[in-house]
């Protein structure tokens, strides 16, 4: 009817436009001197013209709103949508006529919101116009409720399903009595006749034979038509958008808005744990929350569930049918071992500790589970992962083989402690970040060194091989990994090592590694303020090298007592023992150790001095301290001058010699920064700070210096370093009051 009156209109258009013409003419003979009904004639004609225009706007822009509601309603409801804005921007940047791509593939696991992206990616084709169609088919054979999953009855399982549906959406609904080839033709001359957008989702339930005529039915396609995709497969088309889970940020939105829906609250602890536990699955995340609001859980109850029940419908219908789909034993090995450990392995570490010793095999195993989205590649180091609720399926099906990931963890340690010891010696410190990527995987793997200790000790009274296998490694990482760590500021972190690995030293009998342990945990507590419990370890770690006559492992816990000493105020006996120290490393001059633990001895009592008030005398034991570290013998003196400028900085600043001071802490903060150290970088921060406040010359530089000291030194848990640098914000802030108001 719209079409007939708009031609009606079009008509009536030409007739008043053909009269003006000759109007126009008529009146061009007159010049100047115009008849009034000629001009009264030509304005009416003009006025005619623009009133059936108008009317022909109307009636198109009706049929055009009302064409668009006709395909909104053919498409899911459209949920409640949070971020995932990168994605958008390319797939409608490729959904553009000028782009080449026909086809986009949404790949994810279940749950991971691959129907709900396509969703909105189809409304806003149809509110931008980018479309006259959009055909959605769906080959989902199951929906996950409340109460479990439940079978539905696809949309779609074959090609003429789909071309049938075609047909249907543009026109021709007895395109199904057709043969499947003229089908297949008849929708080809549909689709050219208007630009289409045409969603398969869930195309991983269609069989492989199908999915092959499809696609090749696609390609064949006129170019009026582009295609998205829905998969927990990899389609082997087009344009690959691969959806991760929301960010926490994007979780907490959908949290917060579903939560009102339902009328139900949860903590901000509670939503934090729950992002944590399902990797931002928004459909995971929607699930908890309606099994509180509906079916009257609590939010305990149900989180327990989520990292407990191996029965969970949740798990069982995100991940079931990409399980069943795996072809290799091989691939279930990869997986075991990505689930054993917390974070992301590099490709190495997965080859060797799943045993895949054929690199074509490996290879094909990876990309199979690429294919079905139950892995996640990290191209740029070449790291593979899985989410945590991926995680947690995968640990359920470990009772399916027990030998296969006794024989993993085993292997996972001394994967892990080979890699150590390739990497975390003194001279390796360059590449200490590298190492440190695998920081939670190898503090995993000590955790699961203590706990396999502790069990077999308190099982039997005498260790066997193995169990004193495991406990050497354990010491091993202790040491190895704890350097690390300490350089790098995880003090909380290699605390916890220290005390695991201790507890092994002692069943060995290792009282070096007893010792070491034992300094180790008692400088972390010197650092963080507590001092009394750093004397306490001092002192078991000097009781432990009576044991092992080693002169230099005697020397280093006498100068973490001396050290621990001299902040209780015990000046003299502080002195006795780093004096001591001294005598002892001047012995080993071209020894590493020797060299690092007597530039400490005069490091150490360097800050004696200072405390003491001796200005003079601490600066020549911090220039001693810069020798020695300095040594040609070393060749590489960055690790630790830091220290020792820092205190030529501070004894300069005390002197007033605000240049030479500066010139110190900034190389000392280059020193830090070169090597990585944390703490000494933040106090040559401090010291910049205290420059330029008692110059005057760049207090707002100041403040930030001081600023990035305090979070630092909190971070770290510095409590003496903290108060000091408080003391000093405290003082540029009285000094320029308006300062925090121009920054």
């Amino acid at each position: 009817m719209d079409k007939e009156e708009i031609t009606h209109l079009e008509r009536m258009i030409s007739l008043h436009k053909k009269n003006l013409y000759i109007l126009e003419e008529m009146l061009a003979t007159y010049g100047a001197d115009q008849p009034l009904h000629l001009v009264n004639s030509v304005t009416m004609e003009k006025e005619a013209i623009a009133r059936y225009s108008k009317q022909i706007e109307s009636i198109s822009t009706d049929t055009k709103q009302a064409e668009k509601s006709n395909i909104l309603a053919s498409l899911p409801r459209r949920p409640y949508f949070v971020g995932r804005e990168e994605e958008i921007s390319t797939i409608l940047q490729s959904l553009q006529p000028n782009s080449r791509t026909f086809i986009v593939g949404i790949e994810g696991i279940g749950g991971v919101g691959k129907s709900t992206l396509a969703t909105e990616v189809s409304y806003r084709c149809i509110e931008n116009d980018l479309f006259e169609s959009v055909i959605w088919i769906s080959a989902k054979e199951s929906v996950l409720t409340l109460h479990g999953i439940e079978p539905i009855i696809p949309e779609a399982k074959t090609l003429s399903d789909i071309l049938i549906t075609i047909g249907i959406s543009l026109g021709n609904p007895t395109i199904g009595n057709l043969s499947i080839q003229d089908q297949i033709k008849r929708a080809y001359n549909l689709l050219a006749r208007q630009t289409t957008l045409l969603v398969l989702d869930n195309f991983e339930s269609l069989s492989k034979n199908e999915q092959r005529d499809i696609l090749d039915f696609l390609r064949r396609s006129p170019i009026t038509l582009k295609v998205a995709i829905t998969s927990r497969e990899r389609v082997s088309e087009g344009q690959i958008i691969r959806l991760q889970g929301l960010s926490f940020e994007e979780s907490n939105a959908l949290l917060e808005w579903d939560a009102q829906q339902k009328n139900i609250h949860l903590t901000k602890d509670q939503n934090k744990y729950l992002v944590e536990l399902t990797g931002g699955l928004p459909l995971a995340l929607l699930w908890v929350q309606g099994q509180i609001a509906v079916l009257g859980y609590s939010v305990t109850q149900v989180l327990d569930k989520l990292s407990l029940d191996t029965e969970i419908p949740i798990l069982q219908y995100c991940f079931n049918h990409s399980w069943n789909l795996l072809r290799h034993n091989n691939e279930k090995k990869i997986l075991f071992v990505l689930a054993l450990l917390p974070e992301a392995v590099s490709r190495m570490a997965l080859k060797e500790i799943s045993g895949i010793e054929d690199a074509d095999s490996f290879d094909t195993s990876i990309s199979d589970l690429l294919q079905l989205s139950l892995i996640d590649h990290e191209t740029d180091r070449d790291y593979f992962s899985i989410l945590p609720l991926t995680r947690r399926f995968v640990r359920t099906q470990f009772a399916g083989d027990r030998k296969f990931i006794k024989q993993a963890e085993l292997k996972i340690a001394q994967y892990y402690a080979k890699l150590l010891a390739q990497k975390s010696g003194f001279k390796e410190w360059r590449g200490y970040d590298d190492l440190l990527l695998d920081r939670n995987n190898i503090l995993s793997v000590a955790q699961w060194c203590y706990k396999s200790v502790q069990r077999k000790q308190n099982s039997s009274a005498s260790l066997t091989k193995q169990t004193r296998n495991i406990a050497e490694i354990l010491v091993q990482i202790g040491i190895q990994l704890g350097s690390v760590l300490w350089q790098r500021a995880f003090w909380y972190d290699r605390m916890t090592l220290a005390h695991a690995a201790l507890s092994a030293a002692k069943l060995l009998a290792d009282w070096k590694s007893v010792s070491t342990f034992a300094r180790n945990i008692s400088w972390i507590y010197f650092y963080q303020g507590d001092y009394l419990r750093a004397l306490r370890w001092s002192e078991e770690s000097l009781l432990a090298t009576t044991k092992t006559e080693d002169d230099l492992l005697i020397a280093a816990a006498k100068r973490s007592l001396g050290t621990v000493e001299l902040r209780l105020g015990n000046f003299d006996r502080s002195e006795t023992l780093l004096q001591d120290v001294l005598q002892t490393t001047e012995k080993y001059a071209n020894d590493d150790y020797g060299i690092y633990s007597k530039g400490f001895a005069q490091y150490g009592l360097g800050d004696l001095e200072y405390e003491r008030g001796n200005i003079q005398a601490a600066k020549e034991w911090y220039q001693k301290a810069l020798d020695t570290w300095q040594d040609p013998v070393r060749k590489d003196p960055v690790r630790h001058v830091s220290y020792a400028l820092n205190g030529l900085g501070f004894v300069a600043l005390k002197e007033k010699n605000y240049e030479e001071a500066k010139r110190f802490f900034m190389e000392g903060i280059q020193s830090a920064e070169e090597f990585g150290r944390v703490d000494e970088l933040a106090k040559g921060n401090l010291g910049l700070a205290s420059v330029y406040l008692e110059t005057a010359t760049d207090l707002k530089t100041a403040l930030v210096l001081i600023n990035d000291s305090i979070e630092s030194f909190q971070q770290q848990g510095m409590q003496y370093e903290i108060q000091k640098a408080k003391v000093l914000q405290e003082e540029i802030l009285k000094a320029d009051p308006q300062i925090l108001t121009s920054q």
